[in-house]
C-alpha cells in the first residue's frame, strides 16, 4: 500500500484502540500530547501563578502561527479565538454597513451559527442576502457571484456545506469579490486539515474555523487569519484587553488596538483549549493535508461504493475534488442504526436528510471501513 495512503500516527491516539473511530468530521480522536499540555498547564499555573502569562502568552502566538502555516498563512497573521462565532462577531463589528453597500451574502446551507449572527447583525444596518440552494446539498458559484455586487459588504460562506460536505469554488468566489469590492470571509471549519487549500493564494480577506474537527484540537481554539494587509484597516468594536497594542499596561479607553494578529483578540483567553490543541495541529502539520487527503480520498471512495451497493442514498458528492472529507449514506432506520454502532464504539454520527456522516482521516485503517459495514448489515439485518 502506498505510504501516502497508509494510516498513520494511530499509536497517539489512545482511543483507537478500543473504538473505530469514524467521526473526525465532528469531533476529532484526542492525541495523547492534548492530555500532556493539559497537565503542564496546570502545573505551570501551580509553580507560577499569575506569572504563567509570561509562558502562556508566546505559547499562544506560537500555536497560532503552527495552524495558519496548514492553510498558507504567514506569520503573525493568525489569531486564536474561543470560537467562530466571536471571530466573525469581530469582524462585523469592524464593517460599516451604511447604506447602499450594507448587504452580506450568505448561503442556504450555512452552518446556523453563522446565519444566527448575521441576522442579529441587521440591527445594525446590514441586510442579509441568502442565496437559495437547489437541492439543500450544493451550492451553484454562478447563482454566489450574481449576489455579489456594489451594495455587497460582506460575503461570509462556508468552504464546504456542514449538510452534505459539498465545497464552493472558493477561487472564482474570492475573485468576484475583488471585482465588486465586497470583504470576503470563509469559515473553513469543515476543510481545515483535510482540505487543501492556501488562503493567500486564494486572495480570501478573511479566514475562520476551529480545531475539534479534523484537526483533533478539541474544543476551545478557533482561529482568525486575516489578509496582512487589509489589518490595518479594520477597527473591531467587539475587542478586549488582550486585542490591545499592550494588555498588561491596563490604559484607559479607548483601546489602542494591537498592529499584529492579536488586534483580533477580546478578553481573557481560553488558554488551556490553545494549548491542548497544539498536538493535533503538530500531527497535521507532521504528515501534510496533502498526504491526509489522499488517504481520505482512498477510503472515502470505499465507503461511497460500499453504500451504493447497499442501495443506501449518498447526499456527498461522489467527485472526491468537490467534497470534504466524508460520505452521508441514509437508509431506513439510519438514526437506529447510528445508536447501535456507538454501542459498539464504532464511532459515527446521524443528521436528518443526511443519515449517517463517516469520516475517516490519516489515523483509520481499511481494517476500520470494513469493521463499520460490518457491523452496519448485522445492525440492519437485525432490524429488518
Amino acid at each position: 500500500m502506498p505510504t501516502t495512503t497508509a494510516p498513520r500516527l494511530r499509536e497517539r491516539f489512545p482511543t483507537l484502540a478500543n473504538a473505530t473511530y469514524l467521526v473526525s468530521h465532528s469531533m476529532g480522536a484526542p492525541p495523547l500530547g492534548a492530555r500532556d499540555a493539559l497537565r503542564a498547564y496546570w502545573d505551570a499555573w501551580a509553580e507560577n501563578g499569575p506569572e504563567a502569562w509570561d509562558r502562556w502568552l508566546p505559547e499562544i502566538a506560537e500555536i497560532a502561527d503552527g495552524l495558519g502555516s496548514i492553510f498558507g498563512a504567514p506569520p503573525g497573521s493568525v489569531s486564536l479565538v474561543p470560537n467562530v462565532s466571536l471571530a466573525q462577531a469581530a469582524i462585523a463589528s469592524a464593517r460599516s454597513f451604511a447604506a447602499p453597500r450594507c448587504n452580506v451574502v450568505i448561503e442556504a446551507t450555512q452552518f446556523p451559527t453563522v446565519t444566527y449572527l448575521w441576522k442579529a447583525w441587521e440591527r445594525y444596518g446590514a441586510r442579509v442576502v441568502e442565496v437559495p440552494s437547489d437541492d439543500g446539498r450544493t451550492m451553484s458559484t454562478d447563482r454566489i457571484c450574481s449576489a455579489i455586487d456594489e451594495r455587497t459588504a460582506v460575503v461570509a460562506l462556508s468552504h464546504a456545506a456542514y449538510v452534505s460536505g459539498a465545497t464552493i469554488d472558493v477561487a472564482a468566489i474570492a475573485a468576484r469579490c475583488r471585482e465588486a469590492g465586497a470583504l470576503f470571509v470563509l469559515d473553513a471549519y469543515q476543510t481545515t486539515g483535510i482540505v487543501p487549500f492556501d488562503a493567500v493564494a486564494l486572495g480570501v480577506d478573511v479566514v475562520v474555523g476551529g480545531s475539534h474537527k479534523w484537526l483533533c484540537g478539541g474544543a476551545g481554539c478557533g482561529f482568525v487569519y486575516v489578509r496582512p494587509g487589509l489589518r490595518a484597516q479594520l477597527e473591531p468594536a467587539i475587542t478586549g484587553w488582550m486585542g490591545h497594542a499592550e494588555p498588561f499596561a491596563f490604559e484607559a479607553a479607548p483601546i489602542r488596538l494591537a498592529e499584529g494578529a492579536h488586534r483580533f483578540n477580546t478578553g481573557t483567553p481560553t488558554v488551556p483549549g490553545y494549548l491542548a490543541a497544539r498536538a493535533g495541529h503538530d500531527a497535521i502539520r507532521e504528515l501534510g493535508v496533502e498526504a491526509i487527503h489522499a488517504h481520505n480520498v482512498r477510503l472515502t471512495t470505499v465507503l461511497a461504493d460500499g453504500a451504493l451497493a447497499r442501495g443506501f442514498d449518498v447526499p456527498t458528492p461522489l467527485d472526491p475534488q468537490r467534497r470534504t472529507g466524508w460520505i452521508g449514506m441514509d437508509f431506513d432506520g439510519a438514526d437506529r442504526a447510528a445508536a447501535a454502532l456507538f454501542e459498539r464504539r464504532i464511532f459515527v454520527d446521524y443528521r436528518p436528510g443526511c443519515g449517517l456522516r463517516v469520516s475517516p482521516h490519516f489515523y483509520t485503517s481499511d481494517d476500520d471501513v470494513d469493521a463499520f459495514f460490518t457491523a452496519v448489515d448485522e445492525i440492519r439485518r437485525a432490524t429488518a
